[in-house]
């Protein structure tokens, strides 16, 4: 049997939380269409009113990650701190794959934001992020989200709380509750859930003013990481596997080149004792040329 909740009574829990010295993260997620940015939008109102903030879809709802950091942070301009979102406000950010997608774990940016998150319990916000998958989170965000909340279906929410076992490797016990989920068809006796909360659809005018917001900020946020930086970041890695790879030579030769690329020992023999440029070239398929510089470090 499921406990039953209403949004006013989360939001209740939420506020009380962000009274106590913390600050509360939540992921949101299900299928398109479902209600993810409507059962969002509407805790994210209820939570603000409690706490006496004032919420607005231009001023509180982002898709930059930029400005999400900005909003919690602040930035300096002229020797003052501007854009910084008073305490206890709510931020809804309302495409976290664009924020924090596992693919992108290497992007600077994101890991710059990630930290960002594990410091800003002082600030006493509530941020509210919408998914499609929430397993599609850069893993390093798992461990700071207080609220799981999952969508099945219109106007239905389940929510699932961070287990506090300090032994759990998982503190969403992921494979427990799938395991659970496929024998009951519910999670009602899943580890981590802890109530169930039907919502309405939005109001013609609030739904209204959603996507006329969304409409202008979303399309100024896609691709958020241009190419030429998406490479530069692969590149740098590579490069320094490769020196890595000639630096230690003697060590490390032993334990691969059992298991080396075939192309490898097919086209150059002597690679299986040492590591040279023309082997390397061959591998990465660049000029011998770069091997040559990148290996002496000019570039």
């Amino acid at each position: 049997m499921a406990i039953k909740a209403s949004i006013e009574e989360f939001a209740d829990m939420i506020s009380r939380i962000q009274l106590t010295d913390r600050w509360v993260f939540i992921g949101c997620d299900g299928d398109m269409g479902e209600g993810k940015s409507c059962f969002t939008s509407q805790l994210a109102q209820k939570v603000s009113k409690k706490n006496k903030r004032i919420f607005t879809y231009n001023q509180n709802m982002t898709f930059s990650r930029k400005e999400l950091k900005n909003w919690i942070d602040g930035e300096e301009k002229d020797g003052k701190l501007i854009n910084r979102k008073d305490e206890y406000s709510v931020i809804l950010a309302d495409e976290l794959i664009s924020m924090f997608f596992k693919r992108n774990w290497f992007d600077s940016d994101q890991i710059d934001g990630i930290e960002l998150l594990n410091k800003c319990r002082d600030r006493h916000l509530c941020v509210l992020g919408n998914i499609p998958c929430f397993w599609d989170l850069d893993s390093a965000i798992y461990p700071i989200i207080t609220f799981w909340v999952h969508i099945p279906e219109r106007g239905v929410a389940w929510i699932f709380q961070k287990d506090k076992n300090p032994f759990a490797t998982d503190k969403w016990h992921r494979k427990k509750n799938e395991k659970q989920f496929m024998k009951r068809k519910n999670p009602y006796h899943c580890i981590n859930f802890i109530c169930e909360i039907h919502f309405n659809d939005w109001s013609k005018s609030d739904k209204q003013k959603y996507y006329t917001v969304r409409n202008k900020k979303r399309i100024k946020t896609e691709g958020q990481r241009a190419k030429e930086e998406r490479y530069k970041d692969v590149k740098m890695q590579r490069d320094n596997l490769m020196r890595f790879m000639f630096d230690y030579n003697g060590t490390v030769v032993e334990a691969l080149k059992k298991n080396y690329c075939k192309r490898c020992k097919d086209k150059n023999e002597d690679l299986g004792q040492e590591f040279t440029n023309k082997g390397i070239a061959e591998v990465t398929g660049i000029s011998q040329d770069a091997v040559r510089m990148i290996r002496l470090g000019l570039r």
